[in-house]
């Protein structure tokens, strides 16, 4: 009886609409450079340089190298440099970049635009933060 129940929500993943847009890993040298190309993330996207197309979201992991430049992040994010906008997310790296986002920045120099969360690092700059700028920590009012 298991085993039927789980051939068919198998088979129900299998053909839906999710299962076909989304790749579960991803592996990019820079932007264009991707494998699978086109495709939206749910699971984890590494290399040197990732740059996600627009209209697709990244669902999980996104950790590039160097840099990673990804919209519609819901996970986390992680490299040297780290930009994103319309996203929720833990954002980790040397310099972080985040506009319309969610969530927590760490790192040594954190900046954020229009940010609902809490940043963490040497230098935080946020528009609509407790203060413009602040050093250790800062967060959105």
């Amino acid at each position: 009886m298991i085993k039927k129940v789980l051939l068919v929500l198998l088979l129900a993943v299998s053909v839906s609409g999710f299962a076909e847009d989304y790749a579960k890993f991803r592996f990019s040298v820079g932007p264009g450079l991707a494998w699978p190309k086109d495709k939206s993330v749910s699971g984890m996207q590494f290399g040197l340089i990732n740059s996600q197309e627009k209209g697709r979201e990244m669902l999980g992991w996104d950790w590039g190298l160097f840099a990673t430049v990804t919209n519609n992040v819901k996970g986390s994010q992680g490299g040297i440099v780290c930009m994103t906008e319309n996203s929720e997310l833990v954002q980790g790296g040397i310099v972080n970049f985040g506009k319309k986002s969610k969530g927590t920045q760490l790192g040594i120099i954190n900046i954020a635009t229009d940010n609902d969360g809490i940043q963490i690092g040497l230098i935080n700059i946020m528009d609509n933060g407790w203060l413009p700028v602040f050093i250790l920590f800062n967060f959105s009012k």
